[in-house]
């Protein structure tokens, strides 16, 4: 009997032990679908992030980049590294430097998108590889400064790609959309 007691009160302690040493972070990988369900389900949270979720991790980003996006605090950060698949849209040089580049993402990754999204980037996920070429916005000098993006080349629009970034909710007046932001790499498929 003294034995059986030992045994139902080891097992929870091992169990706590086992899922602790777990390793926290995962790889890149897109949520499984959920079948679908007679009506919508609503979203746990509310308010702008209500639709940008946590649907995957991945590793492999330098954040050494944020250090040169000007005023970083209008990117408000959902999850600081993700890896995503789709094909280019559209790709335009800004004034801060950066490539404003629409992504029509894989149907898996559709979730990263909200109403911005959709309304105002042709139902893309904006990516933003920050530095890419001449800055003429004056507070984005002194972030661009002696300092050129990793990303090497934008393939042209059409074009599928893997891009691995911090995913953001910009929310300077007018935006409001999801992007990732800064861009680690991009790779032609």
């Amino acid at each position: 009997m003294r034995s059986r007691t030992i045994g139902i009160v080891l097992s929870p302690l091992l169990a706590t032990i086992l899922l602790l040493a777990l390793p926290s972070r995962v790889s890149a990988q897109p949520t499984p679908k959920k079948p679908a369900a007679s009506k919508p389900s609503t979203p746990k949270k509310s308010g702008p992030l209500a639709t940008a979720s946590k649907p995957l991790v991945a590793m492999g980003c330098d954040p050494t980049l944020k250090a040169h996006v000007y005023k970083p605090a209008r990117l408000q950060v959902i999850q600081e590294c993700i890896e995503v698949t789709g094909t280019i849209h559209h790709t335009k040089k800004e004034a801060d430097g950066d490539d404003h580049i629409q992504l029509k993402l894989d149907p898996q990754f559709s979730n990263l998108l909200n109403a911005k999204n959709t309304s105002v980037q042709a139902g893309c996920l904006v990516l933003e590889p920050i530095c890419m070429g001449p800055v003429t916005q004056p507070d984005a000098i002194k972030p661009c400064r002696d300092f050129h993006s990793p990303v090497k080349g934008v393939p042209p629009d059409g074009s599928k790609v893997k891009v691995l970034g911090s995913y953001v909710l910009d929310t300077e007046p007018g935006h409001g959309w999801t992007e990732i932001h800064p861009v680690t790499s991009i790779t032609a498929m």
